[in-house]
Order: structure tokens, then C-alpha cells, then sequence
């Protein structure tokens, strides 16, 4: 890990020997010096392991409120969990000294690399890998978390031998850089100013278009030597010059190479463009540009610069892949040559990493290996046939009274047809044809009306309005073009919940809706007016992941905030009719535990799963019963286990209750799916075969017993499954 050589200096309490951290990490030796922070390899002497620690300017130490802000963000960057993003681990502050610790990666920069390059610039061949895996990691914080980088560029780019690209300093390095700055701790100018958008620029809010912009930068840096604009008044001409043409900076410079394939040009051009809504809207649409194909035409009535995101704390999801990238004629014949050379290794290595994809769906939950071993009780349906089912991710469901199952994600295919995100399926596991519907934008959660209308949120769901996160489908899939809850939002929406008298929850990461503030949660009355009576005024930027209604008409909302109305709530609140913060609700403090999923059983108790904070980065399982009040239910027994995060459950007639989410084991992921007994200990007889995958994001169980279970679910005992299994126990 590499950080260029300092423009200018600062005191940052570090030196050889010493220790920080109430003497828990002893640093070893400077690795680097920026502008505004100094990275030291240190030995996190708890864990047994060295760690990398960028040490904070002193003058930000004095701003408590400033440490605080780190704070959370460092600790939200923890929940990355991505083999292309740098791990996170805590903001640790002495008297003297404050420092981020974070994974360490012996490697170096690609700043750094393309100092030894001929022209200081490489070749589409060599970066092709590097972009791909860019966007896989900017893809998944996007859409998995609404985290936006900000400061993206080469220096914050990493290489490792074993993994690839790392990319490191999402989101707090543009805080950092903004508070320095501030304080004159950067005296000679950003030396990163090329690679911001004319929006940031300005000093508006980072937004995931912002990050397009800068990858485009990156690319034109990585294969020119200079980023689009790099010398004079660089502010002025990003802000009011066209970027000029790779081919016309490296005749600028002189340099001779094989000419740039016409897919590059035109994709980094897209990509800096001055208007936001001119650029690629999503890193998906980066990738399939390198790839030659076309994007939808869109309408840009309604785009706008997004305001930033507050973090989602999401799980792992694998964005499409970018499956080639054009690159010159003279080196294809050699590109051909090293394929053939390596296929068999590649074929064996695929097999490898194929048989570590695989993890037994067994009482993950209790820690006992063993019971993996016994014989399974719990097998596919033989009568739900999805034929090879989605191509990409699903990750929500919905049961119709007439016994249809919708079905949506992140897919474009189901069984070898096109399907834009959301199917309906008959009983028997086949796509029902009746079920039309045009959606092109990522689906994150969905809803039944009473009515049969089906409510949808997620990201860009209208394609000519792409700042539309929430629109309603008739039965037969087509909009509902007088729908009136479908306002811009400024951010995803990731949680709907229908009320009995036909008013309409909507939580997610959204911090205004049609320009008007509503910190992520909402009310429509049965109108489809947002109701301006509910009262979820929020102090802070509370994203609501989960909700749920009790029997007396309380709400259960879950997520990510730190306060709710003005009222200090971590990660779960129970809100009054009127949307005001119940304060007889007796939650304890769960300022480690990240909630997923919260349900409201018929007795008025509340589950709620997901995953604690662990230890080195780790996850450990959550899963909680509480009484009405709020209080904990004494007779609910559970043990996490670490590794393992709970994303989704759903409970049977009986009371027992099915997770699912995923086990990080060695850096990989795999699926979990289990089932505890009421009271919260581990049913024994929920034994099922090898299953191989990532995660387990949705769950369902139907009139009959049967258990529904969707996510990104590859094969179950070598029986491919297309994303989704129907279980009978």
C-alpha cells in the first residue's frame, strides 16, 4: 500500500515504536505521507496481526463533533464486505493521536505503478481486469449500501497479488480532504482536483454520478499519464471545458501507441460529462458500454444532482460482471494466444473455487459442525419447477391470494426469457405470461395492496424518469400512471409496508422526497398523498431498512440511525399512530447490532435478526425476541455465531422461525438458511443438502408449510436453481 509523497506536511503524533490505541497497535514503519494524512504499518497486537492505521491531521482532534462524524463513518465503511474494497476496522483516538485502522495490502498504488511506465500510461489490455473489478466494488457500495466514494482516483486505488484491485477511503477521505482544507492543512491546492466532478467542484453533495465521473477520470489518467485536466486553472476548465479526446491528449503529449479502441473513447467521454444526467447513470452501465452495447434512452425531466446517500448497511452481492472489454488490434492474436495458454489452469482453478463456493445449509446457527453431517430432512420441491430461473440476484418476494409468487431483484432474465427485474410465477414455479411488466431499474422491496395493485421500491424504476425509486404495477404488471406516492426521490427506497386502513409506509435512505425533506420514512394516506400529519422529522439522516405494523397500530421501524425525531434511537424505534417516537418503547441499546429484518408476531412480540459488529471485521449472527414494551423476552434463547449474518426471516404456523442471510468464512461467502425453535435455540431437524451461492436474501413461507427462499442461490446438491428453491419439510 502506497501513498504518494506529501505536497505538504503535518503533525500526526506518529512515530516508530510507539503505541496507540490504549496500546493495542504498535507501529512498525511509515508506508506513506499525503497531504492530509500519514499511513503506518502497525501491529494490531490484540488480534496478532499487522494492520494498516492513517493517521488523522492533529488540528481535526480538537473538533469533537468532527471525530464523531469519522467515527461513524469509519465504523459504517466496517460493513463492506467486498474482496475489492479495503476492510475498515475502527477509528481509535489517544490524547495526542487519532489513526483509522484498516486492512493492511502489501501492494502498491496504481498512482505509484505507472511511474515505471513508458509514457507513465498503460494499455487498455492491462487495465481492462482493473476497471472490471473497480466497478464490481463502486456497483455493490452503490447499490448495496447508497455508500458514494467521492474522492476516487488512482492513489486510492490499491493492487494486491492475491486479490486483485483494492480500493480503499470510501467516503471519509473526502471529509478529511474538505476539513483540511478548511484549516489550511492543505496549503498548495488539492492535488486530486482532476479526478472531481464539476459538481464537487463547486462544492455540492458527493452523489453516485460523482464516482462515474471520476472512474471516467481514472480510466483517461490510467491510459493518457494525466488526468482530463491537469495543469492551469484546473477548477475553471473542469467546470466550463469539454474534456478532451485520450487520442488528443496523447498526440499532446507525443506518445505513440496502438489507437484506443472507440469503445474506451466514448465511455470515458460519457463518463465526464459536465451534466449528471448525461453520464452513465449506474456502474452496471459503464460496464456494458465497455462491452459495445447500447444503453436505454432515457428522459432526463426529472434527473437531478442527487444529494448524498446516507450509508445502508446491506450484505454481499456480486454486480454483473463485465464480461470483455475491446482492446486494439496488434495484441489480439497474443490476447488469444495466453486464453488457449491458460485455460486448462483456469478451468482447475474454477473447480477449485467452485467446491470453496459451497457451504451445507445445516444448524449453522448452533456452531455444530457435526450436524452437518447427518442425512437430509428438508428437500426441493419436486413440483416447483423455475426451469434455469433468474440470471442475477433476487432479492424480494410477495405471495398473491390466488397462490402466484412475484418474484424481484436485480435479474434481466428468468429462464432463458428477458425479465426487467420482477416476474410473477404460477404456483408450479413457471413464469406466468399474463405478467407484462417494464421496470429497468434495480428492485430492492415490494408490497400487496388490497386491491392486487403491487407497490415496488428500489432505484431508477421508470425509465423515463430515472430519480423514480417508488411506482406501482397494476395486477397485470403495467404502471399505474396515476399513482400518486411515485414523487422523485433523492435516494433508494428499501422498505414498503401496507396498513390495515390502507395507508402506505415507505423507508429507505431518502432524505427528501419532491424537494420537500422527509428523512427516510414516509406516510401515504389511502389517497396516495404523502401525509403531512405524520411526524417523522428527523435531527439526523436515519435510514430505515425495515418495517413493521403491530397489532395496536404502533410501527416497528429498523435501520441505520443514531437518532429519530429529534430523539436519541439506535438502529431500532417504535413510532405512535402519528409517526411521533414512542417513549414508553424500552429498546436496549443496539448501537452494535445491525438490523435487517424486524416482523410483529400475532402475540405483539418483535423479532428482529441481523448481525452484531464482531470482532477483526467479522460478523456475528443477531437475532432478538422483545416484548410489547419493548423489553427483551426472557424466553428467547439465542447464540450467535460468528461469520454468519441473518439478512432475512420469516415465521411458520407453528412459531418457529426461518432465517437466512450468509457465512463469511476466509474472506468468501456462502449461503445460510436455518431454522430455530421458538425459543430461539436451533431445530435440529432442519437438515438440506450442499448448497452453493452467496446469500439468502428473501424469505417466504406459504399457506401450505412450504418455505420459499430467493437470493443469489447458484445450486443445491449440484442441481442448479437459477436463484430460488421451494422447500418441503
Amino acid at each position: 500500500m502506497a501513498i504518494p509523497a506529501p505536497s505538504s506536511g503535518g503533525n500526526f503524533g506518529a512515530a516508530p515504536g510507539a503505541r496507540i490505541g490504549g496500546a493495542r497497535y504498535l507501529l512498525k514503519r511509515l508506508v506513506g505521507r499525503g497531504e492530509f494524512s500519514e499511513l503506518w504499518l502497525a501491529r494490531d497486537v490484540k488480534n496478532e496481526k499487522d494492520v494498516a492505521l492513517k493517521f488523522l491531521p492533529k488540528a481535526l482532534l480538537q473538533d469533537e463533533n468532527l471525530l464523531e462524524h469519522i467515527r461513524q463513518d469509519v465504523r459504517r465503511n466496517g460493513l463492506l464486505k467486498h474482496s475489492h474494497i479495503v476492510s475498515v476496522y475502527e477509528l481509535v483516538a489517544d490524547d495526542n493521536a487519532a489513526a483509522i485502522a484498516m486492512e493492511f495490502v502489501d501492494g502498491w498504488s496504481l498512482a505509484t505503478m505507472k511511474v515505471d511506465k513508458l509514457g507513465q500510461c498503460h494499455s487498455p489490455e492491462e487495465i481492462g481486469p482493473w476497471v472490471r473489478e473497480v466497478c464490481d466494488a463502486l456497483a455493490y457500495a452503490h447499490n448495496e449500501f447508497g455508500m458514494v466514494h467521492g474522492d476516487l482516483k488512482p492513489s486510492n486505488l490499491l493492487t494486491s497479488t492475491r486479490e486483485g484491485i483494492k480500493v480503499t477511503d470510501f467516503g471519509f477521505a473526502a471529509l478529511i480532504r474538505m476539513e483540511s482544507s478548511k484549516r489550511g492543512i492543505i496549503k498548495s491546492g488539492y492535488s486530486g482536483i482532476g479526478f472531481l466532478s464539476p459538481q464537487l467542484v463547486m462544492g455540492e453533495p458527493p452523489s453516485k454520478l460523482d464516482d462515474i465521473y471520476s472512474l471516467g477520470a481514472t480510466i483517461f489518467d490510467l491510459l493518457t499519464g494525466t488526468p482530463p485536466f491537469y495543469k492551469g486553472e484546473i477548477i475553471a476548465q473542469i467546470c466550463s471545458l469539454k474534456p478532451p479526446r485520450m487520442a488528443q491528449r496523447l498526440a499532446e503529449l507525443s506518445f505513440q501507441s496502438d489507437p484506443l479502441p472507440a469503445v474506451w473513447e466514448e465511455t470515458v467521454a460519457a463518463c465526464l460529462a459536465k451534466n449528471p444526467s448525461d453520464r452513465p447513470q449506474r456502474m452496471e452501465d459503464v460496464l456494458q458500454m465497455l462491452e459495445g452495447k447500447p444503453l436505454p434512452k432515457i428522459s432526463h425531466d426529472d434527473d437531478e444532482h442527487e444529494d448524498t446517500p446516507p450509508v445502508l448497511a446491506e450484505a454481499i452481492n456480486v454486480p454483473p460482471r463485465l464480461e470483455s472489454i475491446p482492446v486494439s488490434p496488434s495484441k489480439a492474436k497474443w490476447i488469444a494466444l495466453a486464453f488457449a495458454s491458460v485455460l486448462a489452469i483456469l478451468i482447475i482453478a474454477g473447480l477449485v473455487v467452485a467446491t470453496s463456493k459451497i457451504f451445507r445449509i445445516a444448524n449453522v446457527v448452533s456452531g455444530d459442525d457435526t450436524a452437518s453431517q447427518a442425512a437430509s430432512t428438508v428437500s426441493l420441491d419436486p413440483n416447483f419447477n423455475t426451469g434455469i430461473g433468474a440470471d442475477r440476484t433476487i432479492r424480494c418476494m410477495a405471495l398473491q391470494q390466488d397462490g402466484k409468487i412475484l418474484v424481484a431483484g436485480m435479474f434481466t432474465n428468468f429462464n432463458g426469457a428477458v425479465a426487467e427485474k420482477i416476474v410473477r410465477l404460477n404456483p408450479d414455479g413457471s413464469v406466468d405470461p399474463a405478467f407484462t411488466p417494464h421496470v429497468p431499474g434495480n428492485i430492492y422491496t415490494m408490497a400487496l395492496q388490497a386491491d392486487g395493485q403491487i407497490l415496488i421500491g428500489g432505484q431508477g424504476l421508470w425509465a423515463r424518469h430515472p430519480a423514480r425509486k417508488f411506482i406501482r404495477l397494476e395486477p397485470d404488471g403495467s404502471r399505474d400512471a396515476q399513482f400518486h406516492g411515485q414523487a422523485a426521490y433523492n435516494s433508494d427506497v428499501r422498505a414498503i409496508t401496507v396498513q390495515p386502513d390502507g395507508g402506505i409506509l415507505v423507508g429507505g435512505s431518502f432524505t427528501k422526497v419532491a424537494t420537500v425533506e422527509h428523512h427516510g420514512l414516509i406516510r401515504l394516506d389511502s389517497n396516495d398523498q404523502i401525509d403531512g400529519s405524520y411526524n417523522t422529522s428527523s435531527a439526523g439522516s436515519a435510514v430505515v431498512l425495515s418495517i413493521a405494523s403491530q397489532p395496536d397500530g404502533k410501527i416497528i421501524a429498523a435501520g441505520i440511525f443514531n437518532n429519530f425525531g429529534y430523539v436519541s434511537e439506535t438502529h431500532l424505534v417504535r413510532l405512535d399512530a402519528d409517526g411521533s417516537v414512542d417513549a414508553k418503547f424500552n429498546d436496549a441499546a443496539y448501537a452494535d447490532e445491525n438490523i435487517r429484518q424486524v416482523l410483529s408476531q400475532k402475540d405483539g412480540k418483535i423479532l428482529a435478526c441481523g448481525y452484531s459488529s464482531g470482532t477483526n471485521g467479522m460478523p456475528s449472527s443477531f437475532i432478538t425476541r422483545l416484548n410489547p414494551d419493548g423489553s427483551p423476552d426472557p424466553s428467547f434463547h439465542f447464540s450467535g455465531k460468528t461469520g454468519d449474518a441473518f439478512w432475512s426471516m420469516a415465521v411458520q404456523a407453528d412459531g418457529k422461525i426461518i432465517v437466512g442471510g450468509y457465512n463469511e468464512i476466509n474472506k468468501r461467502v456462502h449461503p445460510i438458511l436455518a431454522r430455530l425453535n421458538p425459543d430461539g435455540s436451533p431445530d435440529k431437524n432442519f437438515q438440506m443438502g450442499d448448497v452453493a451461492g452467496n446469500c439468502i436474501w428473501s424469505i417466504m413461507v406459504q399457506p401450505d408449510g412450504k418455505i420459499i427462499a430467493g437470493g443469489d442461490i447458484n445450486s443445491v446438491d449440484g442441481t442448479p436453481c437459477g436463484n430460488i428453491v421451494r422447500l418441503q419439510n
